[in-house]
């Protein structure tokens, strides 16, 4: 029997996610990251089946990171073959080629995009610098197809996986949130499913998918949390224990949004002075403020003289220590060249000025 639709075999609470307010306007052009793996790969299927009655128009990027030889070229030549099977156009990428190549441009065709080269390397690439790697990928190939979002494959065991990985780490609500279903342009349309749930459908309707053999390498700390702590939880608890890490995620974001609500207000309160390279904090307000939304107030004002600040726990206390005078010394030293600095009634929050502050 051929392979067929998804949607005969799947429950209405998948099809709900899937089409719950914050999915694409009707006419949309959607680009759907896949990477052969099964979640991404039932995702393409339950979209491209949904797509003519909602009027979207579908096109699929994946990337090849060139860490697992043959393997992942295969995983790539699968996707392209699946893409052209559902009439998707499907544009490719490779990294770690050296040959100096850019990142695929918004005048690039559909199709083949050129390889991307980063710096050659000595060591495995971190996650975040893989991550970087592949959001700048996809958001190059969502200009060359015009789309207005980009879907992922995240499930409720992704989510859960990122919760209990941050909240080991000291996270607070912000880093409990985990991931937003809807993060303009990332769409996260399967973070309510399970992945087990989606493997299921591909068995029903007689799909393949790929599996990634680096995903069961134990050095890497998501995969000991994915092979080993959640089974453990869930053995010990049932598999309550990990819709409710995903649910504590959404209680999470629920609260943190009223949160920087309340925080964007006294910002404007606190700040009294802001430059392109330089903010200046009203020192004893910003004391009296509940600790909550005093650590709100730094990372915001952090944040607005560099995106990339990564305002962690360490760099924001060092910041509220000085607005209440808790030790010695007037200055703290931040990550990317900030400094922080006491004097009188006023915290400074200073940068090395760049270019683009120039007149």
């Amino acid at each position: 029997m051929p392979p067929g639709s998804l949607i005969p075999f799947a429950p209405p609470s998948l099809l709900h996610e899937l089409t719950r307010p914050w999915a694409p306007e009707p006419g949309a052009r959607v680009l759907v990251a896949v990477s052969g793996g099964g979640d991404s790969v039932a995702l393409l299927h339950l979209l491209a089946a949904l797509a003519p009655g909602r009027g979207w128009a579908l096109a699929v990027a994946t990337l090849d990171h060139g860490l697992r030889g043959e393997e992942s070229a295969a995983d790539r030549r699968f996707v392209e073959e699946l893409a052209a099977s559902l009439g998707v156009p499907c544009r490719a990428g490779e990294a770690g080629l050296p040959d100096g190549s850019d990142p695929p441009g918004p005048t690039d065709p559909p199709g083949p995009a050129p390889p991307l080269a980063p710096a050659p390397r000595t060591a495995p690439p971190s996650e975040a610098a893989l991550r970087s790697l592949r959001r700048s990928f996809l958001a190059a190939a969502a200009d060359a197809h015009g789309a207005v979002c980009i879907a992922l494959g995240h499930t409720l065991d992704d989510q859960a996986e990122t919760v209990l990985q941050r909240l080991a780490r000291g996270a607070g609500l912000a880093g409990a949130r985990a991931m937003a279903r809807w993060a303009p342009p990332f769409w996260r349309p399967l973070l309510g499913v399970r992945r087990a749930e989606l493997r299921r459908l591909l068995e029903a309707a007689g799909h393949a998918w790929r599996e990634d053999a680096s995903n069961r390498e134990p050095h890497a700390a998501r995969n000991r949390l994915r092979l080993g702590t959640l089974p453990a939880l869930e053995q010990a608890l049932g598999p309550a224990a990990i819709e409710n890490l995903a649910r504590a995620a959404e209680l999470a974001r629920d609260d943190e949004e009223l949160l920087d609500t309340l925080a964007a207000a006294e910002e404007a309160r606190i700040v009294t002075a802001r430059r392109p390279d330089a903010a200046t904090l009203d020192r004893r307000a910003l004391a009296a403020l509940a600790p909550a939304l005093a650590r709100r107030v730094v990372r915001r004002a952090l944040a607005a003289l560099d995106p990339e600040q990564p305002g962690e726990a360490a760099h924001v206390h060092a910041v509220l220590a000085l607005a209440r005078a808790d030790g010695p010394g007037t200055e703290a030293h931040l990550p990317r060249g900030l400094v922080a600095r006491r004097e009188g009634g006023r915290v400074i929050l200073s940068r090395p000025p760049s270019a683009q502050d120039t007149p």
